[in-house]
């Protein structure tokens, strides 16, 4: 087993089925790809389902894959944000929460709703950014990358992702400051 192989390197033995080179991938990747699903789904098992449909997807789609330069992280990320992405439009479609599990729950109501509410905004907020932004700010953040680690897997520079990860904090800030200011209605 090679322990320290390239991107084009394993992805070359991966296209020849070699078992080693997609272990490898998975170990490398496995654990930044379920923090970023599991920051976006809030759920451990599902956000480990998600994982294990993105190196599904990644299995099924290995002869295809063409090598254009961009680290393998880049097209798994990507794989892991549309997963995340159909998964969360399916779930707050059907999502309902019985008065009765209010009352059974150790924390009053409005605590959870409140928890809930500051989590749903800033992931709204998030949301607001450019793509480009929010997965920087994403793996940087949630992912616990460092600059260097997200420009490789993102195939930018380290200026580049110093830059979105600025702007996209600073935009960030400015929108959850206007959300936090009382609106006032014209009477």
């Amino acid at each position: 087993m090679q322990p320290h192989s390239s991107d084009t390197e394993l992805i070359n033995r991966a296209k020849a089925a070699d078992p080693s080179a997609l272990s490898q991938i998975y170990e490398r990747y496995s654990p930044a790809i379920y923090r970023y699903i599991f920051y976006r789904v809030r759920d451990p098992e599902l956000a480990e389902d998600l994982r294990a449909e993105v190196f599904l997807r990644m299995l099924e789609g290995m002869d295809r894959y063409e090598d254009r330069g961009w680290p393998i992280s880049a097209w798994l990320y990507r794989i892991a944000r549309d997963r995340t992405i159909d998964t969360l439009r399916r779930k707050y479609r059907r999502m309902r929460l019985p008065l009765e599990e209010w009352n059974e729950t150790c924390e009053g109501p409005d605590i959870i709703l409140s928890v809930q509410l500051d989590y749903e905004e800033l992931r709204q907020s998030i949301n607001l950014l450019t793509e480009s932004q929010r997965q920087v700010i994403l793996l940087r953040f949630m992912g616990e990358l460092s600059v260097q680690e997200v420009a490789k897997r993102l195939g930018r520079t380290e200026g580049a992702v110093k830059a979105l990860q600025y702007r996209g904090l600073q935009t960030l800030a400015r929108i959850l400051r206007n959300n936090a200011t009382p609106q006032h209605v014209a009477a």
